[in-house]
């Protein structure tokens, strides 16, 4: 029998190479273990890739690719011993079992669920994920640094024990997430001990959410700023849709929830409530939020609610409420033969066979990874800036139509059906109908031009497709290639001016800032990033989805504005109440360079302007832009979600 031969890099025997690597986690939080109902499904598994072979190897920490555990805990002056994900005694066991008193443990569930949802936004993107990146500081004689690799950041840090209170935020300066712990109430309105401590990095709808705010701030880093009700509702929302469609993901969970709830998911229960202990020990008895809007399953939405709403999470839970509904009304649908074929499943008080039940969890869990991709996908046919719930809906509806063209099972009708109760409709539509919702190809663009101009201003490397930093670079570069193609005089100007909203010629209005060199207004190239996505039935949808975003001086009063825009009003680059931003995405076809799709916010929309400025002198907008980005931001470390999740 021959030996086997040794792995030069690693010493060890030339094995194969695991596939995976196994977290253990609390498929909720620690609350869910306290009751006997449902105990047995709260030890979840979570499988990540093996990370050996990757960019960076899994280190103590953990460490990876994409993020890395920092265990100090400054209120208590202590700093955690970090886990070694590689120890024999680790991997034997699939890591450390749950426990709320091992600081270990805490590393390891952040880190896994953190991962967990970063290969989940890849999988519906086609592409890897980068963080925003890191703002270049000005020096002492007021010129900004340079940042190496323009600003390139490799890992996002997380720190489980970052604070001693009732919160946990996403950072988008510290390019981190900061997790807190705090005492429960010490009132006896819910199942947690009163005064016991509860540590949100063991929420599993707590890491979900906040890995979404710094995954949705990567690919869309103007969505931080306050422009309408929608901006702020926005980030909050997409981040509870996440961690509740990611309920779905665990088998033994969806399960164990369908057979005591008769196969039933439009009523209130772990799969649909967020931050169980979390909001338990606030004293509200229950979970934080909710993704079911109704506690009676046969009403309807109150009608005209989403419109009065300005609180962030209240107005968000429309649109959370809005996403749920569509994944069960899916989930029925998919599931309704099962539940003719067992006819004794309808007759009151029977149980669900367990072969039912384990079809039905898998249709569940089917409609949900669907749901879930449709909303990741969304991201890449929404505006640049000034994001309404609307507008969301239509990026739905026309990135699910771009991949999967025949819709049998009407997915988007159960999407515009379950908004349009909620009173969540676009503007400018003809009607909800799926086709009437779809984003319209640009009819502004002379077809012989087509976008050669990407085509010879855009360089594309296969080989950079793996590793992030190059990705990253490339990026970068493709980005300055076209800023450099916008900022010069071009024949077809007017023309691009019509598709993309912004302005590129000298008639531009004069609050938008121009170049010293060549007169011309300004723009801003936000990303220019290629994606890959393949549909079920073998479709390959390579596109490359450029922003460009424009900003100009606003001010309050209207005939201050009309002066300024003409020149005549004695304005300087400062002087401004606002600023306002238009833009556009544009979806570019990677087989022919034609321009898809020109999502665009006019830049000399007046009627916008004017909503924005209604949007920012009314006075609850105006304490709530005070609150989260004004001086009490400012006073508490400029931290936006910080205050926000306060709130």
């Amino acid at each position: 029998m021959e030996q086997q031969p040794q792995d030069a890099a690693s010493g060890r025997a030339g094995y194969p190479q695991p596939a995976m690597r196994r977290y253990r986690v609390y498929a909720f939080d620690p609350l869910v273990s306290t009751s006997l109902e449902t105990a047995v499904l709260n030890d979840a598994v979570i499988s990540l890739p093996w990370e050996e072979s990757w960019e960076e190897p899994l280190g103590i920490g953990p460490s990876g690719e994409y993020v890395e555990v920092i265990d100090v805990d400054p209120a208590s002056g202590l700093f955690y011993a970090p886990l070694d994900p590689n120890d024999p005694l680790l991997l034997a066991q699939d890591g450390l079992p749950p426990s709320e008193g091992r600081p270990q443990f805490h590393q390891q569930m952040v880190y896994a669920v953190a991962m967990k949802t970063i290969r989940n936004f890849e999988r519906a993107l086609g592409r890897k994920m980068l963080w925003s990146p890191q703002k270049a500081r000005p020096a002492a004689n007021g010129k900004y640094v340079n940042l190496p690799d323009h600003g390139y950041v490799q890992k996002l840090r997380l720190y489980p024990h970052a604070l001693r209170e009732d919160n946990a935020y996403y950072s988008p300066d510290k390019k981190a997430l900061l997790f807190g712990y705090f005492r429960a109430a010490p009132g006896e309105a819910g199942r947690s001990l009163p005064g016991g401590l509860v540590f949100s990095c063991l929420s599993h709808d707590i890491i979900a959410h906040e890995t979404t705010h710094a995954l949705l701030d990567g690919l869309h880093n103007r969505f931080i700023e306050a422009s309408t009700f929608d901006s702020l509702a926005f980030h909050e929302a997409f981040a509870d849709i996440v961690a509740l469609l990611q309920h779905f993901t665990m088998p033994e969970v969806v399960q164990n929830r369908l057979a005591a709830n008769h196969g039933v998911l439009r009523l209130r229960d772990l799969l649909s409530g967020l931050a169980r202990q979390f909001g338990d020990a606030r004293g509200m008895a229950g979970a934080l939020r909710e993704g079911i809007d109704v506690a009676d399953p046969t009403a309807d939405p109150v009608k005209g609610a989403y419109a009065s709403v300005v609180e962030p999470h209240e107005r968000g839970a429309f649109l959370v409420a809005a996403v749920f509904d569509a994944f069960v009304s899916i989930f029925e649908r998919r599931s309704s033969d099962l539940m003719r074929l067992f006819a004794d499943a309808t007759r009151p008080g029977a149980e669900l066979h367990p072969d039912l039940v384990a079809r039905l969890a898998g249709e569940a869990a089917k409609a949900a990874d669907h749901m879930l991709r449709i909303c990741v996908r969304a991201l890449d046919y929404v505006p640049p800036v000034d994001l309404r719930f609307g507008e969301f809906l239509r990026a739905m509806i026309t990135a699910d139509a771009d991949l999967v063209p025949d819709d049998p099972l009407r997915y988007r009708i159960a999407i515009a059906e379950a908004f349009r109760r909620r009173g969540i409709v676009p503007y400018n539509i003809t009607s909800m109908a799926p086709d009437s919702l779809t984003w319209e190809s640009p009819d502004l663009l002379d077809p012989s031009l087509k976008a050669c101009e990407f085509d010879a201003n855009v360089k594309l490397d296969v080989n950079a497709a793996w590793d992030r930093r190059k990705i990253w670079l490339q990026a970068q570069a493709n980005q300055r290639r076209m800023w450099n193609w916008l900022s010069k005089p071009d024949p077809n100007d007017d023309k691009w001016e019509a598709l993309m909203g912004v302005k590129l010629t000298a008639g531009a209005p004069h609050t938008i800032a121009r170049s010293k060199s060549t007169k011309l207004p300004k723009v801003e190239v936000h990303s220019v990033r290629v994606t890959r996505r393949a549909g079920p039935d073998g479709q390959d949808l390579r596109q490359l989805v450029i922003e460009v975003t424009q900003k100009r001086r606003a001010f309050f009063d209207k005939d201050v504005q009309a002066q300024a825009d003409l020149g005549l009003a004695r304005t300087g680059p400062d002087d401004m109440d606002f600023e306002f931003r238009g833009g556009c995405t544009m979806l570019v076809d990677l087989r022919d360079w034609t321009v898809r799709y020109a999502i665009r916010k006019r830049i000399d929309d007046e009627s916008r302007l004017q909503a924005q400025r209604d949007y920012l002198t009314g006075a609850a907008e105006a304490d709530l832009r005070a609150m989260y980005f004004g001086d009490r931001a400012v006073q508490a470390g400029a931290e936006p979600f910080a205050l926000l999740h306060r709130g």
